[in-house]
């Protein structure tokens, strides 16, 4: 497999924005996985790779979330308004990464099987194609994450603004675009609903959910 780039020379958008709403109330930013909070385990697995430029999105209780990731180094925040779109969330993460980068993990924050092997692996994929393109998981037919793509890409997906956003931008230009098969369904597996809890803890993880229903930041 393809050497992935220096630290330096990687950036990563981890998205913790949503609004959580098919949760049904908690904030799954802040739902416990085997002792950590989801969005604090998910910035772990960023740094461990390592990557070196890593802005995190925030949205709803943002304060919240702040806090369980103030002790991380090497980490930057924005913020949007909850509720926004995804895309408005990823243009935010991309104008707060600097300029130069070799390539740029857009990470779901509610992705909770992903480990860094998954990133590496992912990385090296997408070091084995054209440098100026993107790479997106699959497993068995489903679309996964994260995406990965150029940082070439960067200034032509802000360019085009929210709409058609980073993911329209690459269906329009398909052929920047590798669709790699992963080898297990970590990047296909996330945390939205009651259900999805239920399916962790079947899988042997410890959840704790929070109540933050009525907080807001």
């Amino acid at each position: 497999m393809a050497t992935i780039p220096d630290a330096a020379r990687l950036g990563a958008v981890l998205l913790a924005a949503g609004s959580a709403v098919r949760m049904g109330g908690p904030n799954k930013m802040l739902i416990g996985i085997d002792g950590e909070p989801l969005v604090r385990r998910t910035l772990r697995t960023l740094q461990q790779v390592p990557i070196g430029h890593l802005v995190v999105v925030l949205g709803r209780d943002a304060q919240q979330v702040r806090v369980q990731l103030d002790t991380f180094p090497v980490r930057a925040f924005c913020r949007v308004e909850p509720g926004c779109d995804q895309q408005v969330s990823v243009d935010a993460g991309l104008r707060a990464l600097p300029a130069g980068l070799d390539a740029i993990v857009l990470m779901l924050a509610d992705l909770p099987l992903i480990d860094a092997p998954d990133l590496r692996w992912l990385l090296g994929q997408w070091a084995a194609g054209p440098a100026d393109g993107a790479v997106i998981p699959f497993h068995e037919g489903t679309r996964g994450n994260p995406v990965i793509i150029a940082g070439a890409i960067r200034e032509p997906v802000l360019a085009s603004g929210p709409v058609p956003g980073c993911r329209g931008w690459l269906a329009a230009h398909p052929q920047r675009v590798r669709r790699v098969e992963a080898p297990n369904d970590h990047c296909i597996v996330d945390l939205d609903t009651p259900a999805d809890i239920e399916r962790l803890r079947q899988r042997g993880l410890t959840v704790a959910v929070p109540d933050l229903s009525d907080k807001t930041g």
